[in-house]
């Protein structure tokens, strides 16, 4: 059975307002003002009691090999693609939908990333080492992926930091343009 999908972590700003989606198990953590480790997101992993409750009652199963795995296949429960499980709802592409005040939590930097960062790193350890890194040209995000891999993750390590230099959240708006006038 041929399983091809993706995860999938969006963040939107609209002034304040931090949006946060996510499908699957790549995670996104803020850096607050105080240097605390906010998780944004939830993983969907089917060992986590909602998860497999739900995967349970649409008739499928769990399974353990070094793993855990819906149907013996995939290692996440919710998914885009993978369409095979979806027939019977084993894998969804519901999100998650989280919001936050960045003027409450005055954060200094996001992290996004997928689970072959969040294999080797907890959400503490990622912002404790991206905060030493936040002068570097990338704010640290390729010496997170590096240090990820020499700690053995085997997967797929793709990471983005939003660095909110001097704090300025607050100027990003997604307004919509006026429209024009015509004669």
């Amino acid at each position: 059975m041929l399983c091809v999908g993706t995860t999938a972590l969006i963040a939107l700003m609209e002034g304040t307002r931090l949006v946060v989606a996510n499908v699957g198990d790549s995670r996104g953590v803020m850096c607050d003002g105080r240097g605390n480790a906010i998780p944004l997101s939830f993983d969907h992993k089917p060992q986590q009691m909602r998860e497999r409750k739900r995967i349970k009652e649409a008739g499928g199963f769990i399974t353990f090999n070094g793993v855990w795995r819906v149907a013996g296949i995939l290692a996440t429960s919710r998914a885009l693609g993978d369409y095979p499980l979806k027939d019977k709802k084993l894998v969804i592409a519901d999100p998650d939908i989280l919001t936050f005040d960045l003027d409450d939590h005055k954060p200094l930097f996001l992290v996004l990333a997928s689970d072959g960062l969040w294999d080797t790193f907890s959400n503490e350890e990622a912002v404790a080492f991206i905060k030493e890194r936040l002068n570097e040209p990338h704010y640290g995000a390729k010496s997170i992926t590096l240090q990820s891999f020499y700690r053995g993750s085997l997967d797929n390590i793709t990471v983005v930091i939003i660095n909110f230099k001097e704090q300025k959240w607050s100027y990003v708006s997604m307004k919509k343009p006026e429209p024009k006038k015509t004669s």
